[in-house]
């Protein structure tokens, strides 16, 4: 079951020289429930060396990790489930290979085609993105704002979170049109106070 509102999305560049780890221990300290480790510059083992303290962090804290793209990894360190790019395989292939109920997979779409097509390929929630302009993910094209939110949000029945340019200031607005939850990548991947920073999106 996905019951987070806020899905906090990593970038261990972002946040140094403070160790990944440790910022997500503090998100977690004020009740962040939803990580995605996204570490795409790693290669498999230094990725299960980054996600092993991290996965055990999050069990502590009864928190959802979920890794992107390495299903495998994701597997081996017994996250919640995995988060596939917009441009990744079909979600069947990779619930083929999972017998758990309890694996989750959610997915990145950039429009409501793609998003109906996750929907019936088996997802369990949604990213939907750019909401906004973004310095994370400049060359995601242009940004697609609260009115087409709301539309992807009619059209499936899967949660949708509204993700890309989103400040606390611009959290009811997503929630106005429909959104499950946000998602977060440079509104708390920092160096200082990330607790802090993410006490702003809570709610």
């Amino acid at each position: 079951m996905i019951d987070f509102k806020l899905y906090a999305i990593t970038d261990r560049h972002q946040c140094a020289p403070t160790p990944l780890v440790d910022v997500i221990s503090e998100l977690l300290d004020v009740g962040v429930k939803g990580i995605q480790l996204r570490e795409k510059d790693l290669s498999d083992t230094a990725l299960m060396k980054l996600a092993q303290p991290i996965a055990a962090l999050c069990q502590n804290y009864d928190a959802k990790l979920f890794i992107n793209t390495h299903i495998n990894v994701a597997r081996d360190v017994g996250a919640a489930g995995v988060h596939l790019p917009a441009k990744a395989e079909p979600v069947g292939s990779v619930k083929a290979t999972e017998t758990g109920d309890n694996f989750y997979i959610g997915c990145s779409v950039h429009s409501l085609d793609a998003a109906k097509r996750r929907e019936v390929e088996g997802a369990d929630f949604l990213t939907y993105s750019p909401i906004y302009p973004t310095a994370s993910k400049p060359g995601y094209g242009p940004t697609v704002g609260t009115a087409s939110l709301a539309e992807v949000v009619e059209g499936v029945k899967l949660p949708v979170f509204a993700l890309g340019g989103i400040t606390p200031d611009r959290v009811q607005e997503c929630f106005a049109a429909g959104a499950f939850g946000v998602a977060v990548m440079s509104g708390v991947m920092s160096s200082k106070g990330a607790g802090i920073q993410a006490k702003r999106y809570l709610f």
